[in-house]
């Protein structure tokens, strides 16, 4: 079966201005470089989304092979935590991020360090699940930490 029908409907997805484009852009990254042509929107995705935003910067690493600007928004997203930001989401996607890239950038990793020490949970959830998001959110730091 040929990915190519599959890829087009993704990518117009992706261009799609009154979709979100959260749940194309995830799946555009499977395709990496094949990808290509829809780089550009991924970019402006990445570069402009209100959430996503690391998302977004995991395709298009996934598409270009460059690290560079996905490191960065990554970092951003991290560094945000030392303050009161509570979008949990968001932080587990760049740590997904970090660890598929297979690197973490000194001042993302010194914001973890931060993140890490807190004695509250990690999870915007007041129940049972903030134990079980907090133990994840807390083991994909530690592996992050862990990284070169």
């Amino acid at each position: 079966m040929t990915t190519a029908p599959l890829l087009r409907l993704l990518g117009e997805a992706v261009h799609d201005e009154q979709a979100s484009p959260y749940g194309p852009v995830l799946l555009l990254s499977d395709f990496g470089p094949a990808a290509a042509a829809y780089a550009g929107r991924v970019r402006e995705i990445m570069e402009n989304a209100k959430y996503g935003r690391a998302t977004a910067a995991i395709t298009l690493w996934a598409i270009t092979g460059d690290p560079s600007a996905t490191l960065a928004v990554l970092e951003q997203v991290v560094v945000r935590f030392t303050g009161d930001d509570d979008h949990y989401r968001d932080l587990s996607e760049a740590l997904h991020g970090f660890l598929r890239i297979g690197t973490v950038t000194p001042a993302a990793r010194r914001a973890l360090r931060l993140v890490a020490d807190r004695e509250l949970r990690l999870s915007s959830d007041r129940d049972y699940r903030a134990i079980l998001d907090d133990q994840e959110l807390r083991s994909a730091i530690a592996a992050v930490l862990a990284l070169p």
